[in-house]
């Protein structure tokens, strides 16, 4: 029988492919949604391609989600059909995409080899499509001209003139806009969708067809998207409008902490049939991919999904509800997949590494903004979150905070806003007074915020508990930098809440 052999699929210039959309012309949720489901086909298209080259070969699927995938190859498998897959493969997605997302799919002796050879192989986007023989395709090099641009991506001309859903003059489509604006409207209709049927539509050659319920071969295509009373997919101007003071929205991302050392822990040592890494990866990719779709479905209903599988998400909804749903969401994951893994793990001695948790950054912005930037700043802001010691964070409002303080932030927000509301002498102005003395250095802002607390509200029933509150945050701002943030926080949620 012949030795196995490991493949690794990985897609580059996913974040860029989906966000590369401009606001012009409305739409821009289904364009978004558009794009981020069509690099969900491309890996499923890429493994199917893999399966019918091979078709003498068991093809035993590892992980997948996330942007790519890896496998074990049993049987009859030849790694130069591999490398013929990886060119076709490159020469479609430069067609497709422009080159805007790239495909690296690589061959080895072991799962190790083949993790090598791949990072090697990032280093060479499209080789194959921009080289022959050694020498370049200058052909391929450079666009043709544009002339009038699209006014949607900037990066094709424009040649269909498309209504604008905002109200505005006719906005210029190039031929890859406009179909993913068609797409984004139909993928409104289905749910389930399995590979290797023709049907729907075609994604790097493979046909793809929905279904109207799940089967064992079929994934999850739908993914949840607000709805006005006619059943119409809600704009993001509708979902902003939702939100509690501040029309604003708010991008959620969120992945799992640690994600490469713990798939680097179940490697072929401790489990050579990679059983664990298999059930791993799936579990991963359900929670988010359906979970936390049925989770929005049945209550969070305002919230809108860009991207939901392997082991992250990105989400956009009404600031104050995508921010409530963070908490829900790590609820979620820890009586879920953290929960199912807690004792699943084995650590190098003198380790100390905690239970399987998730971070998430959370970026408010006005929904004329183009989304791309809003997810830049919740990047940053996730990366400040697993920046902290033991990560399982949310960085939100310019903090940062650990999960189990999250309803304490949020909720004291909350109760700011109401009091700003009902209490004489609690204002806005107050709060601003409030929030500048929590950020700053000055040694004596504890006395200075009692001295602004007594000198604006007085002390009777009806202010008890906003001043009992007042207490507690003036004998942290001395004694805890860190609570002193989350005070912060507070008093920023309170102040968009009460905006407007």
């Amino acid at each position: 029988m012949s030795e196995p052999i490991y493949i690794s699929c990985d897609f580059s210039g996913i974040q860029d492919y989906v966000l590369a959309v401009k606001s012009a012309g409305g739409a821009q949720a289904k364009r978004l949604r558009a794009r981020s489901f069509l690099l969900e086909l491309f890996e499923y298209a890429a493994l199917a391609a893999v399966e019918n080259r091979l078709p003498a070969a068991d093809v035993d699927v590892l992980t997948q989600g996330g942007g790519g995938f890896r496998a074990r190859v049993d049987g009859a498998a030849d790694p130069r059909v591999i490398e013929e897959i990886n060119a076709d493969l490159q020469r479609m997605l430069w067609e497709e995409t422009r080159g805007g997302v790239q495909v690296s799919l690589v061959a080895g002796r072991s799962d190790d080899d083949a993790r090598s050879r791949l990072e090697r192989r990032k280093r060479r986007p499209a080789f194959s499509v921009l080289q022959t023989e050694g020498a370049w395709r200058e052909d391929r090099l450079s666009l043709p001209p544009l002339g009038d641009p699209c006014e949607v991506c900037g990066q094709d001309a424009g040649r269909h003139k498309v209504e604008d859903e905002d109200g505005g003059a006719d906005v210029l489509h190039c031929g890859g806009c406009l179909k993913a604006r068609e797409l984004g409207e139909r993928l409104t209709r289905w749910d389930w969708m399995r590979v290797g049927r023709p049907g729907a539509l075609t994604a790097l050659g493979a046909d793809f067809s929905a279904v109207p319920e799940r089967t064992p071969d079929s994934f999850r295509a739908g993914r949840w998207i607000p709805r006005d009373d006619r059943n119409e997919p809600l704009t993001f101007e509708d979902i902003a409008n939702m939100a509690r003071g501040d029309k604003r929205l708010a991008a959620l991302k969120a992945d799992v902490d640690d994600m490469g050392v713990r798939v680097g822990e179940m490697n072929s040592e401790s489990d050579p049939s990679y059983a664990r890494l298999r059930a791993f990866s799936r579990s991963l990719h359900t929670f988010f991919s359906e979970t936390v779709q049925d989770m929005l479905e049945k209550s969070w209903r305002s919230i809108y999904t860009i991207y939901a599988g392997g082991d992250d998400l990105l989400l956009i909804g009404p600031w104050d509800a995508a921010l409530d749903f963070a908490g829900a969401l790590a609820d979620a994951f820890d009586d879920g997949p953290a929960r199912e893994y807690e004792d699943a793990f084995v650590h190098a001695p003198g380790r100390e590494f905690n239970a399987l948790t998730l971070s998430a950054g959370v970026a408010l912005f006005p929904y004329r903004l183009p989304v791309r930037h809003a997810v830049e700043r919740a990047e940053t802001l996730l990366d400040m979150a697993k920046d902290q010691d033991g990560k399982s964070s949310c960085a939100a409002l310019e903090s940062v905070w650990t999960w189990e303080h999250h309803n304490l932030v949020i909720g004291e927000g909350k109760r700011l806003a109401r009091w700003t509301r009902d209490l004489d002498g609690v204002s806005r102005s107050l709060l601003h007074r409030l929030l500048r003395l929590a950020e700053s250095d000055d040694p004596a802002r504890a006395a200075r915020w009692a001295y602004q607390i007594g000198r604006s509200v007085r002390r009777n029933r009806n202010s008890a508990k906003f001043h009992g509150w007042a207490t507690n945050a003036m004998h942290s701002l001395e004694d805890d930098p860190r609570r002193a943030d989350e005070i912060a926080a507070s008093l920023r949620y309170a102040l968009l809440a009460t905006r407007g």
